[in-house]
């Protein structure tokens, strides 16, 4: 083989992960317009390593009680979004309590979950006056 041929691969390779990464931002966009439309979002996010990661959505009223919640996990272009079951109908003060009474390793793999969640406490009850930002 050629060193002209396993540029042209190279070159190959490299578009498809663009074209595979653009239709993955699409489908990230439209998933978070389609349930901005149901309440406030959180999102978080956990990179894996070597292994796969994942991005959640979830969304909440204005009460802090769950609508709806999305994750998209793996490790390829080819991931999608996926309901989380069994959180709906839950406060994110609940959830987040349970997700963190988990044993450290499960606590871990829930990382984009309690990232989520936080952001929406965040949210719903923004830091008083003259007190700190996590912005800051």
């Amino acid at each position: 083989m050629s060193v002209w041929t396993l540029f042209g691969i190279l070159i190959l390779l490299m578009v498809v992960q663009l074209v595979g990464m653009r239709l993955q931002v699409r489908a990230y966009q439209k998933t978070v317009q389609r349930l901005h439309k149901l309440g406030n979002l959180g999102i978080g996010s956990m990179r894996g390593k070597f292994g796969p990661g994942h991005l959640v959505i979830i969304v909440c009223d204005k009460e802090g009680t769950i609508v709806d919640g999305e994750i998209m996990e793996g490790m390829t272009i080819f991931s999608q979004f996926r309901k989380i079951p069994g959180i709906a109908g839950k406060t994110i003060y609940a959830l987040k309590q349970e997700y963190q009474s988990l044993p450290k390793r499960e606590r871990k793999q829930r990382k984009g979950h309690i990232q989520a969640l936080e952001a929406l406490e965040l949210r719903l009850n923004p830091p008083a006056e003259g007190g700190k930002s996590v912005c800051e």
